[in-house]
């Protein structure tokens, strides 16, 4: 990781700390958190997971990447493959997701359309459905009922919206939002779509209505929905502290989880966002150290113990500036972990990894 990368994700926790403040981290009743500690100690780097499987793939011929004109590259043979991207905004697939049926979702921004996998056929795509022209797309989730949920903007517009499309790409309804539109997007348990990250703003209800903007505001929260009358609220003590809290609906704490590790580590928003998987709470944190930057993935679970630890390359998605660590990963509907790994020399991939059984 460069010196300007990492700065921008210690940037990045400052921002947070702020943002969610002291008084988020206070329970309702006034009573002491509980705190159960779970130590990483010293990051080992380089000893990453192999994946279970590999559940989709496609070669550079089959998805699109681009990286501006050649006078706008860097001399062949350089760091970034002949590509620096030095005043053009590089773009590849940057976007995943994995639906209820185990299908793969993969948005193939410069061919302007959705790549879709079978489940248990890895390549190639079994289809693949247009997107409207000329929009820019910052992220999407899949919805119930099939509905694609994107960021999106007119030609010529200068605010994103939120767009819902049938699962044939036609449009259904558009609507402005709140956010600047470059928050992830993601699906709640029960149904709603959120502009997601340190603060999570409802863009839709759980029947997939899109909200007015002032309702988006008026229900903005530091809590993350997940489910069970579950919230999470996530903050960060310091570069080598990281806490996670579980509250019911009251505000009152369930389990509260306090990471500590003695390299630096950050919350790794844009890569996963925490999904409950059965009892345990699935987290990710970028760990850095100099030039280099991984992702690890822990399950915790409600005793404190780490049933799971997956170190992960954060560099696994292209990204040839080098200025970002946003490798995206999702937890499926059948409680694994999926990775999406992209290099204009070799294409697209998905890697399946096992976060062990539910208990």
């Amino acid at each position: 990781m460069s010196t300007h990368r990492a700065a921008t994700v210690a940037g990045g926790l400052a921002a947070v700390a702020v943002l969610l403040g002291t008084a988020a981290i206070q329970p309702a009743s006034g009573a002491a958190v509980k705190w159960l500690t779970v130590s990483l100690g010293t990051h080992r780097f380089g000893q990453l997971r192999a994946p279970d499987a590999v559940v989709a793939r496609t070669g550079p011929a089959g998805v699109g990447f681009e990286c501006g004109k050649p006078s706008a590259c860097s001399a062949p043979g350089s760091s970034s493959g002949g590509c620096g991207c030095i005043d053009v905004l590089p773009q590849g697939p940057s976007s995943f997701d994995v639906a209820r049926d185990g299908s793969i979702w993969v948005l193939d921004v410069v061919k302007n359309r959705f790549l879709v996998w079978r489940p248990g056929r890895p390549a190639p795509p079994a289809r693949s459905v247009p997107l409207p022209k000329n929009l820019g797309i910052g992220d999407f989730t899949l919805g119930r009922n099939g509905t694609l949920y994107l960021t999106a903007t007119d030609p010529g517009a200068g605010h994103k919206q939120l767009w819902a499309l049938t699962p044939t790409g036609r449009v259904r309804w558009k609507t402005p939002i709140a956010t600047d539109g470059n928050s992830a997007l993601r699906t709640a348990p029960k149904g709603a779509v959120y502009a997601a990250g340190p603060v999570w703003t409802p863009l839709t209800t759980p029947g997939g209505r899109p909200l007015s903007v002032p309702a988006q505001r008026d229900a903005s929260t530091r809590f993350q929905p997940l489910g069970r009358g579950l919230r999470l609220v996530a903050t960060d003590r310091s570069s080598h502290e990281a806490r996670f809290r579980l509250v019911d609906r009251a505000g009152r704490t369930i389990h509260a989880w306090r990471i500590t590790s003695l390299t630096q580590i950050g919350f790794a928003w844009r890569a996963l966002t925490p999904t409950l998987v059965g009892s345990d709470l699935v987290v990710a944190l970028d760990v850095f150290r100099r030039s280099t930057g991984e992702h690890v993935v822990l399950r915790l679970s409600p005793t404190g113990a780490t049933t799971r630890r997956i170190a992960l390359d954060a560099g696994a998605a292209w990204d040839p500036d080098g200025t970002t660590v946003k490798t995206p990963l999702r937890i499926g509907p059948d409680g694994s972990l999926y990775q999406l790994r992209t290099d204009p020399k070799t294409g697209v991939t998905i890697a399946r990894y096992s976060l062990g059984s539910s208990r």
